[in-house]
């Protein structure tokens, strides 16, 4: 099972990243699109574009060094600029200017400058008196070459233009691709974190799942063995011993019995299948009628039990027969296991009901509290579940007060163990 989480947690970061390299690979493609697309647009802005309707040389010249002074302002947008004036007829260079941003050594700088001339040389020789567009993009490297004859004929414009695109962008956009990055690492870590939770989980699942099948197993396995063996042997029973078998029988028998309903409403009430009919009760009636139910054991058990409150209603809104439940587990839990005294406690805290339970009894382990209202949780010592005989009597208490959003603890220390839980008072006009 291990080894099929590591396969799809895999499998499932490699989606992640190949869908973040499609992202980050639109958004520098999108990039380098509009790099490239301000090649065309840079001599436009620069009110370059359709000069050569101008009939003054002079006009052109100063235009000329306007284009350049732009291109210096914005060295970011190309890795080598260069442009000449040449006269017509005469094939003589009256301006030469070059400028260039970002070129690591001196053999990039020659190998790029001597590209941005050939761009000049192409677009000068392929058209002597038209304006030109000599382009080629690319990621890496594009380049654009443009001429510009001066209205009269006399003197010609060549420009030459190389960049690095994937470079530019990516330092120009070196936050962006930061946040990306920061993102991509984060969803990549939810994603194995999630999985490892995922597995962790399922692996705790199982083991709850066995720690109930040994569970029941062992609970069921006892009342099955007597009840066999009172069978097998039923026949040589005499009449006063079989109405003595006989009684053990149906104890065993209830005791399975209730050990199976008491499952059946854990299942029901995690499952929501069990209807919550609330309504507003008297909690501290509710308490008074479990101990009047207790009554004959308290007594057979010498058990000195106090009941502190006052003379107001202790109004919930409520299942009034699941909390029964719930104080009935409580209270047999506290008479099994007390030495003398139970006390019982209502109290108000601003707007919640405050009930708690303590017994004299020894204490239950410090390593134990987290666990007792496990299902079948078992202590170091034999299998004698403090909560109850069956193991599952606070089982059904947790599910109860959770499907009330109840708060609930155990306590447990040298004077004894306190059970307690609190839920809103319930208000009445």
């Amino acid at each position: 099972m291990k080894k099929q989480y590591i396969r799809y947690g895999t499998l499932f970061c490699i989606f992640v990243l190949l869908a973040f390299a499609v992202a980050v690979g639109i958004y520098t493609g999108n990039k380098i699109k509009a790099y490239n697309d301000g090649f065309h647009m840079g001599l436009s802005r620069a009110g370059f574009i359709d000069y050569h309707d101008e009939n003054t040389d002079g006009d052109l010249e100063e235009k000329l060094i306007s284009v350049w002074e732009y291109y210096d302002k914005n060295q970011a947008d190309c890795t080598v600029f260069c442009s000449w004036m040449k006269d017509v007829n005469s094939g003589e260079i009256i301006i030469d200017y070059e400028t260039s941003s970002g070129i690591d050594s001196d053999a990039e700088m020659e190998r790029l400058s001597n590209m941005a001339h050939e761009v000049c040389d192409q677009s000068e020789q392929a058209y002597i008196n038209h304006k030109v567009d000599n382009d080629k993009s690319g990621v890496f490297t594009s380049t654009y070459g443009w001429l510009c004859p001066s209205g009269n004929g006399t003197i010609y414009i060549a420009f030459g233009i190389v960049a690095k695109p994937l470079k530019s962008v990516l330092r120009t956009n070196a936050i962006a691709y930061a946040v990306m990055l920061a993102v991509f690492l984060f969803v990549e870590s939810s994603v194995a974190f999630s999985f490892v939770l995922l597995y962790k989980n399922q692996m705790n699942y199982e083991i709850r799942n066995q720690k109930l099948t040994r569970g029941i197993a062992h609970e069921l396995k006892t009342p099955l063995a007597v009840t066999k063996a009172t069978v097998e042997n039923w026949d040589y029973f005499d009449d006063d011993r079989r109405k003595d078998y006989s009684k053990r029988i149906v104890n065993e028998v209830d005791h399975m019995s209730d050990m199976v309903g008491k499952l059946l409403d854990v299942s029901k009430i995690k499952e929501g299948s069990n209807k919550i009919n609330k309504e507003a009760f008297d909690l501290k009636k509710l308490t008074e009628e479990t101990i009047r139910r207790n009554a004959a054991l308290i007594r057979e058990r010498n058990i000195t039990i106090a009941f502190n409150h006052d003379e107001k209603p202790y109004m919930v809104f409520a299942d009034p027969e699941m909390m029964e439940m719930v104080l009935s587990n409580f209270m047999s839990n506290a008479i099994k296991y007390c030495d003398h005294i139970i006390m019982i406690r209502l109290n108000r805290n601003g707007r919640k009901i405050e009930f708690s339970i303590t017994n004299d009894g020894a204490k239950i382990e410090k390593k134990d509290l987290d666990k007792i209202w496990d299902i079948f949780y078992t202590t170091d010592k034999a299998r004698t579940d403090r909560m109850s005989s069956s193991g599952v009597g606070l089982s059904v208490v947790k599910s109860i007060l959770d499907v009330h959003k109840a708060d609930y603890s155990c306590v447990s220390g040298d004077k004894g163990t306190e059970f307690k839980f609190s839920m809103p008072a319930h208000e009445t006009d």
